[in-house]
């Protein structure tokens, strides 16, 4: 029985405390616990302000050269002489080779000859026909034989300047397809002939963008071979009709290469402007939030989030266009907004202007 009689007072004691500690004044709230309010998110915020946007469309085209001339023989024969080598620079009207000249210059020669004879025959008949020697036939007669060996000149000289093949444009010879001794037939190619001051990026501008843009207009080119640069082109040819199926239409950018920096083959990737926006609220894509009620922003008013749904409209790059839902002198939540909902209390850690 002594053992039961300890439990007995252990468990008098402890109702004696619990029943005693209301003379303190501390039972009745001691039962209830303590509320304790939310803590603030820590936030970044920006002052919205009015900008300008450039928005742009963005197309992958491959450049080529501004100009390709295949470079032939009109008339057959030997190759007597090459003038360029493949790879170099030609200007225009160099000599790229002569085929068959010697043979031509011979025929020239004959035919100066025969003209020479025709027309001291003519002066003479012209001479008697004026005497009144000779019947008016003779002169008749004589006039024509000149005019033909004039005519047959004519044609030696333009045969033989066309044995003579010359550089239509300057550029670089790409081909050598000849050699001095060869026996070409007419319409031989002999070389390729490409400009390269110049080069041009072919693009297929959408449907949906094609009344936008207008021969003439800048373009801006970037290429993996010259990551840190910016080439400025220029509209230069818009198709008339669209292309199969794609529905896009061909265009030539021109960009000028006169440093050499571009070559034929490089793809490069073209950016068109499309419009320009000015004095509107232009913000931060990573500003922005995708919620069930659409796309929203976070501005700050006094110390707590609200939650705004926004209208957007272009874009450049990261950066978009709110057409509303933000007017300028907000200060949009940049930085912590990620899940705050409205209404809920924040603490500003870093305000940018």
């Amino acid at each position: 029985m002594p053992r039961l009689s300890v439990l007995t007072g252990l468990a008098v004691l402890a109702i004696a405390a619990a029943t005693g500690c209301d003379s303190g004044g501390r039972g009745a709230d001691a039962a209830t616990p303590t509320t304790q309010e939310t803590v603030p998110v820590n936030v970044a915020v920006e002052r919205v302000s009015a900008g300008t946007l450039t928005e742009r469309v963005e197309l992958s085209g491959r450049l080529e050269p501004w100009l390709e001339v295949h470079v032939s023989s009109e008339l057959g024969g030997m190759v007597e002489e090459v003038g360029f080598e493949k790879g170099a620079l030609v200007k225009e009207g160099q000599v790229l080779a002569r085929i068959g000249s010697d043979f031509h210059e011979a025929s020239l020669a004959e035919a100066e000859a025969l003209l020479a004879g025709a027309e001291a025959t003519y002066n003479r008949a012209r001479a008697l026909v004026e005497r009144q020697a000779v019947p008016r036939q003779n002169l008749i007669n004589a006039t024509s034989e000149y005019e033909a060996a004039r005519a047959r000149v004519t044609q030696s000289r333009l045969r033989l300047g066309r044995s003579i093949v010359r550089a239509p444009i300057t550029g670089v010879a790409i081909a050598r397809e000849i050699e001095p001794g060869e026996v070409l037939s007419p319409g031989t190619v002999i070389t390729i002939v490409q400009r390269l001051d110049r080069l041009k990026a072919t693009v297929g501008i959408p449907e949906n963008d094609i009344t936008i843009f207008r021969r003439g207009g800048a373009a801006t080119l970037q290429l993996d071979a010259w990551p840190e640069r910016t080439f400025e082109g220029r509209i230069s040819f818009i198709a008339p009709s669209a292309v199969g199926s794609t529905r896009t239409f061909v265009s030539e950018i021109a960009v000028e290469n006169r440093d050499g920096s571009l070559k034929p083959g490089m793809i490069a990737r073209v950016s068109l402007v499309r419009q320009t926006f000015e004095d509107v609220v232009v913000v931060s894509r990573d500003a922005l939030q995708e919620r069930d009620l659409g796309t929203v922003a976070v501005v700050l008013e006094g110390d707590v989030a609200r939650v705004r749904e926004v209208t957007l409209g272009g874009v450049e790059d990261d950066r978009i266009l709110v057409e509303n839902g933000l007017a300028p002198g907000d200060w949009l939540i940049v930085s912590g907004h990620r899940g705050l909902i409205d209404g809920q209390r924040v603490q500003v850690v870093e305000r940018r202007e």
